[in-house]
């Protein structure tokens, strides 16, 4: 028996109330429920893009819009949001976006155009997203193809950034989108009307004794239980409250635990924390995936791979926990005891996620190999982080990622090239004490022997990077 309740919410034009079971995944419901079938189903696992959507979530009187795979999306994750389907944006005539993908030969077999639509159509209507050919390949990096090849589909979005980057250039974007026939009229009643829709009424549970399956962004849950969720009572931390921003106390940034990968790529403290860390989200994973992926979720899925997971183990990260019989803190590197398993109860949730506030001494790198160069699973990746001044490295935090079990926090290495001045000769033997720290091993995506090369690789990258001044190439070079 699945467990179902009111979900109220609009689509495309139309207030609804779905009685539905809120682990249901949105796919399903548009295709078998609604009949819109216009968004396709292809992998079910977020990589293809053919079922893209736009949700719509109102703040402070203002909605904001997020490109999102609907394969990955809850039903009760709806409630007073505004989901837009390919069929929500057409009009009498062909909107920009849909004429430049007839005008340049966008589509032959034609699956995954509504996604691509879509996907386009999203990043037109978000004012962090540039209108340039760099912002159309970004728009359409969680959009596969298997016919065109890709050129008529980015010559489309070309064509699009011609015809209206010129007039695109205020923060409300969406009112011009109407105005340019880029979008119907309606959106520009949707904060409205959101405002008035009640919110979701739980369901009811008495009939299920299991323990409520908890779900952040669900972007891992779902390709590993997507057809048994909807049976079971789910508990989604989306629906407690609004994701806080970002904020820094006393030296500290803390996060969020239930903050997106985008979220947490555009909060301001954190650009000024990671430079880097924007390039960085975009080698992790596409668009859509970035703004449903959480950072407590890539935690928790404790994958010995986890690109965001390495990056704050270097950072030195505090995890504060609840739901257990007190709140507690507890440091990322100590949270890893073997492979998927954990140093929490079942009872406990990652609440926040906290690390020291990089300044002017710190050096933050984080390096990735995987057979893509950009949105793939890593073969190994690695992060180091160092608080250094005039050559002279106060504390660092070397990681690596793929060589164990565990994403591995390198203690001894990091130790031992602490209170030190960096040397060419220092380093080198800085990255033969990690070496010994990890025994990797073969598996599909490479030799432990090529896991060893790369681990030494990317840790020389790091030194490379961070003290260009003191680190020479070519002697690094001829000591390999």
């Amino acid at each position: 028996m699945k467990p179902k309740c009111a979900i109220r919410f609009i689509l495309n034009n139309q207030e609804v109330t779905a009685w539905e079971s809120p682990g249901r995944l949105v796919l399903d419901y548009l295709r078998d429920s609604a009949r819109l079938t216009g968004t396709k189903e292809g992998c079910k696992e977020g990589d293809c893009g053919a079922c893209t959507v736009l949700l719509g979530s109102l703040k402070d009187g203002t909605v904001s819009y997020a490109p999102m795979t609907s394969c990955l999306i809850p039903m009760g994750e709806l409630t007073g949001k505004h989901l837009v389907t390919i069929e929500g944006l057409n009009q009498d005539t062909l909107s920009p976006v849909q004429a430049a993908m007839v005008d340049c030969g966008g589509t032959q077999c034609g699956y995954c155009t509504p996604g691509f639509v879509v996907a386009m159509t999203g990043w037109l209507m978000d004012p962090k997203r540039p209108i340039s050919s760099v912002g159309v390949r970004e728009s359409i990096s969680g959009n596969l193809c298997r016919c065109t090849g890709y050129r008529s589909i980015k010559e489309a979005g070309d064509q699009v950034v011609e015809k209206l980057a010129a007039q695109l250039n205020g923060d409300d974007r969406i009112q011009l989108l109407c105005v340019l026939g880029a979008l119907p009229d309606y959106f520009e009643t949707i904060p409205e009307r959101l405002a008035k829709i009640e919110s979701i009424a739980e369901p009811d549970s008495s009939s299920f004794k299991e323990r409520p399956v908890v779900i952040g962004g669900g972007t891992d849950l779902y390709v590993q239980r997507g057809e048994e969720i909807p049976y079971q009572q789910v508990h989604l931390l989306n629906n407690i409250e609004t994701v806080a921003p970002v904020v820094e106390e006393n030296g500290h940034t803390i996060v969020d635990s239930r903050m997106s990968f985008q979220a947490f790529g555009d909060d301001p403290l954190i650009i000024k924390a990671i430079p880097d860390i924007q390039v960085y989200n975009e080698l992790i994973a596409s668009w859509p995936i970035r703004t449903r992926a959480t950072i407590g979720g890539n935690i928790c899925n404790a994958s010995p791979i986890a690109d965001m997971t390495c990056l704050l183990l270097a950072m030195n990260t505090e995890l504060h926990l609840e739901g257990g019989d007190e709140l507690r803190s507890i440091p990322l590197k100590d949270f890893f005891l073997g492979y998927k398993q954990l140093a929490k109860t079942e009872d406990e949730i990652i609440e926040k996620i906290s690390f020291f506030t990089p300044g002017e001494k710190s050096l933050i790198n984080w390096e990735k190999v995987s057979k893509r160069s950009v949105l793939d699973i890593a073969t190994v990746n690695s992060a180091a982080r160092f608080e250094a001044e005039n050559g002279f490295i106060e504390q660092a935090y070397l990681v690596l990622g793929g060589v164990a079990p565990i994403p591995l926090y390198l203690k001894e290495a990091s130790s031992f090239i602490s209170k030190q001045a960096l040397t060419n000769e220092l380093a080198m033997e800085a990255i033969d004490i990690a070496q010994t720290e990890f025994e990797p091993i073969s598996d599909v995506r490479g030799s432990a022997d090529y896991k060893r090369l790369l681990a030494r690789q990317l840790l020389l990258a790091h030194f490379i990077k961070c003290f260009p001044e003191i680190i020479s190439e070519e002697v690094i070079y001829a000591s390999l």
